[in-house]
């Protein structure tokens, strides 16, 4: 940032910068402005750079690699105001004072309209315009399983306002914590809202308020549905005077109704508001306790990983894969702005299963043998490489589908499977041409809830229980096995291996005649030729009678 703009956009600061002759580095203390005790685990940060450390027992730091005149450096610690100084370095003294974000929970805040935050951050105003997040209140599946007005065939199949063991209970049910935040903020525990009257919060999905004013996050109540009171703390001023919470750790702004604060739970325990959820089947309120059914389990399932230790090799957070860094250098399109290192600011379209994240999130190997009786034997292993959770995560009609088949090159004749490794029934009863795969060679990845009957699947609001689960964890890898009869004279014999993604089973997509998903978008679970997204595929190739294999 200028120098001549420093007095509108940077908090106060008591600053001691005694000069010396030390190598090039800036070294000091950080210290809370009311009680003026030490802040232990503050980040210190040469602004829009990667240079940073943080800071002792003693609040003490020293920030080597930060050369030079005019240095904004800020401290920052959540639960405070970032603050910064400007030095000349090498300095030592420097001494930055925090000033806690004091309790605010205005129940009558209104949530700021995007486009007002696209004022000032144009960029990711674009990028969440279009995402999921700001279409989550417009979701049209999550009306067809809430109420069924979501699409012409949403009565059909499951619809909680008329199936659910709770639809007198708990009409409402939660769908509106995770789906329309702002009006459940405002009023909780209220339904969804008519579909075809949204109020304009309804509109704006998960907005930028949403996930910038959350102060914190209790992660002893991560199974809590949404933004729901006791589990996620909300700043909600009664003036002007605003708060915004962020990962950067190096926002000095201070203009106007805008004030900079750190929140590192923003990459990861943030997202487990609404992607980690149980149900509470005796509706006391308590979503942890142990008679709940998991529905969306994707936080724990990361947390429980190597990507969740930040001392890993491996580690990366729900932000590292689906808000990747851009480009970009500056955060702001405001003049002011600081100009950033690339790799820094990161996308606020924030994707998932999109062809790029499904294309590059399991690996497949294939390992056929021909034995001297003319049975084809074949291992597949389908490898979750490059997701952070389980493959499929989210809520539980999520599923994949392994389909394995073996024909003659020469003229594409399917050889006969005498395996017993084959679809289940949730891949579709029905014609195979069409997608309808049950009872193909192959196998179904799924998370299947039964009910009080031990009926399944069931949806997540009414289960009691898990009748099997056989998702594939982060960096595991599933083996399953194949037989084929390869009649003599067969020659050279080519085995494919097929794994197909569908967003719901495919019984559900019929009951509800689903031909897109929730945003409009056409649902690839009933176009041809895969009747879903296909991931990825291998073959290999055998010779009668020897095993010789090419790929």
């Amino acid at each position: 940032m200028k120098n001549r703009l420093r007095p509108l956009w940077a908090p106060i600061a008591l600053v001691v910068a005694l000069a010396s002759q030390a190598p090039a580095q800036v070294s000091g203390e950080v210290r809370d402005l009311a009680t003026m005790a030490p802040v232990e685990g503050a980040i210190v940060s040469l602004q829009a750079t990667t240079t940073r450390t943080t800071t002792a027992a003693d609040g003490s730091f020293s920030l080597p690699g930060a050369s030079g005149a005019g240095l904004v450096i800020v401290a920052a610690n959540k639960g405070h105001y970032n603050a910064s100084t400007l030095v000349t370095s090498p300095t030592t003294g420097v001494q930055i004072l925090l000033e806690a974000v004091p309790v605010m929970d205005n129940s009558a805040y209104t949530f700021l309209d995007p486009v007002n935050c696209g004022m000032c951050h144009q960029d990711q105003l674009n990028e969440w315009t279009s995402s999921p997040m700001a279409l989550a209140g417009q979701n049209t599946w999550v009306y067809d399983i809430y109420n069924g007005t979501g699409s012409p065939g949403g009565m059909g199949g499951f619809v909680y306002t008329r199936d659910s063991v709770f639809a007198h209970s708990n009409p409402a049910s939660e769908c509106g914590a995770c789906h329309q935040p702002e009006p459940w903020v405002a009023n909780p525990h209220t339904p969804l809202e008519d579909i075809n009257a949204l109020s304009v919060g309804s509109i704006h999905g998960i907005s930028c308020e949403i996930c910038h004013k959350v102060a914190h996050i209790d992660e002893n109540k991560v199974n809590y549905p949404g933004i729901y009171e006791g589990a996620v703390t909300l700043s909600r001023p009664h003036g002007i005077d605003q708060v915004e919470y962020g990962v950067l750790g190096d926002s000095d702004v201070y203009m106007g109704p805008m004030r900079a604060s750190y929140q590192p739970q923003l990459t990861a325990a943030m997202c487990a508001a609404c992607h980690q959820d149980k149900n509470d089947p005796d509706e006391d309120g308590d979503f942890e306790e142990a008679n709940g059914v998991i529905s969306e389990p994707t936080y724990l399932e990361w947390l429980a990983t190597p990507y969740a230790d930040p001392a890993d090799p491996l580690a990366a957070t729900c932000v590292t894969c689906h808000m990747p860094a851009t480009d970009a250098t500056r955060a702001s399109n405001m003049p002011s702005a600081p100009d950033r290192e690339q790799g820094t600011i990161r996308l606020h379209q924030i994707l998932g299963t999109t062809p790029e994240f499904l294309d590059n999130s399991c690996e497949l190997e294939v390992k056929p043998r021909l034995t001297a009786g003319g049975s084809l034997e074949v291992d597949v292993s389908v490898t979750n490489t490059g997701v952070g959770h389980h493959v499929p995560t989210g809520v539980t009609v999520r599923n994949l589908i392994l389909l394995v088949e073996a024909f003659r090159v020469s003229d594409g004749v399917t050889m006969a499977s005498t395996g017993t490794q084959l679809v289940h029934d949730l891949g579709g009863v029905g014609d195979p041409a069409l997608g309808y795969y049950a009872g193909q060679p192959g196998k179904l990845f799924a998370k299947v809830n039964h009910d009080a009957a031990g009926n399944g699947p069931t949806f997540y609001t009414d289960a009691t229980g898990i009748q099997w689960d056989n998702r594939i964890p982060a960096l595991a890898t599933d083996t399953s096995h194949y037989s084929f009869t390869v009649p003599p004279g067969s020659g050279e014999v080519r085995v494919r291996a097929r794994l197909i993604y569908r967003r719901a089973f495919r019984a559900f997509v019929d009951a509800k005649q689903w031909t897109t998903d929730g945003h409009g978008n056409p649902l690839e679970d009933v176009a041809a030729p895969y009747y879903g997204h296909l991931m990825e595929e291998k073959t290999a190739r055998v010779n009668s009678p020897a095993a010789a294999i090419r790929r």
